[in-house]
This record gives structure tokens, sequence and C-alpha cells, in this order.
């Protein structure tokens, strides 16, 4: 009997494979701020970065713009066409904003995880934020709230992530040109 439970616990602890680890949620609800190497009107790349984890987000520069939006009227990028992507990258240490700035990027960084967002929509809007001290009528600073409806991700191996209605990806503020 001895020699069975031996032989159980072997095969138990050595013949369990975890393979790859699939993610089953990408989870950006701490606090990780929306970052962009220059906050500007126009801005192309941004990126959450929590910890090993980076949410990127590259998008035409007519997205982020100093025009304040209408409520039913918010700018959209479609994540099917070339100019719109989003990425979850998990990373085999912790990244900075170096990662994405850098006119080289730090080499000791490995991606280990990456899903691309292959169907949905990118939604701005954008809303005054600041005001001029002395000439309150004159926009200093633009909110640019952004969020994703309707969000698919997949990886290489065709495991795919699904967000219906709105993801919420966090917002950006740019002075005023």
């Amino acid at each position: 009997m001895k020699k069975l439970w031996l032989l159980f616990i072997l095969v138990f602890a050595f013949g369990c494979d975890d393979g790859d680890l699939a993610l089953e949620e990408i989870d950006f609800t701490s606090d990780a701020a929306v970052s962009a190497c220059d906050l500007e009107a126009g801005v192309t790349l941004l990126f959450k970065i929590d910890d090993t984890e980076a949410l990127i987000l590259e998008i035409p520069s007519t997205l982020i713009v100093n025009t304040i939006t209408e409520d039913e009227e918010p700018r959209e990028g479609n994540l099917t066409n070339t100019s719109v992507n989003a990425y979850y990258r998990g990373f085999n240490t912790t990244v900075t904003s170096s990662y994405f700035c850098d006119q080289l990027p730090p080499v000791d960084v490995e991606v280990n995880l990456e899903y691309t967002a292959n169907n949905g929509i990118v939604k701005v809007v954008t809303t005054a934020a600041a005001f001029d001290a002395v000439d309150p009528t004159i926009v200093t600073d633009y909110r640019h709230e952004i969020t994703f409806e309707n969000i698919v991700f997949s990886n290489d191996a065709g495991e795919s992530i699904t967000y219906e209605g709105i993801f919420d990806y966090g917002f950006i503020v740019t002075p005023a040109e």
C-alpha cells in the first residue's frame, strides 16, 4: 500500500504539465494611468503599465484632437483597421515608460505573452479640462476619455478574450496648442 501511495504522489507531482498559461482576462482596473511619450494633441502611441503588464494603443493622430466632442459624437477608430491597434503584453520583468519611449528599448525586457485586438471600436470623447486664469473662456488643457467597445483580444494560439460593451481604457490630458 505504501508503494502505491508513493507511486501516486510521484505521478501527481511530476506528471502534471502546466504548459503555457492562458490569460483569462485583461484587468487594468488598478491605478495604472494612461501614458504617452509626448502628451500633446495628435499623439499616436498610448500605454498603460501595471508592473509586468502593458495595455498598448496605437491610433491615428486624428483621434486625440484638442477639439471638444459632442456627447453623442465621439471620435472613433475601428480595431480591424491597420492604423488602429491595441495590444496586451506580459513581460518577464517590470517595465517603465522607457520601454516605449527610449530610442533603444531596454534589452533585458522580453515579451512573455501577447494578445492583439482584432475586433472592436476605440472611442475618444474630448472635454475641456482647465481654463485660463485671466480669461476663463480660453481652454488651456483638454481631457480625452478613451474607451473600447466590443473588443476582442486574441493570441497566436487562437485563444481569445472578449469584452462586450464598454471597456474603459482611461484618459490623458493634453495642453492646448
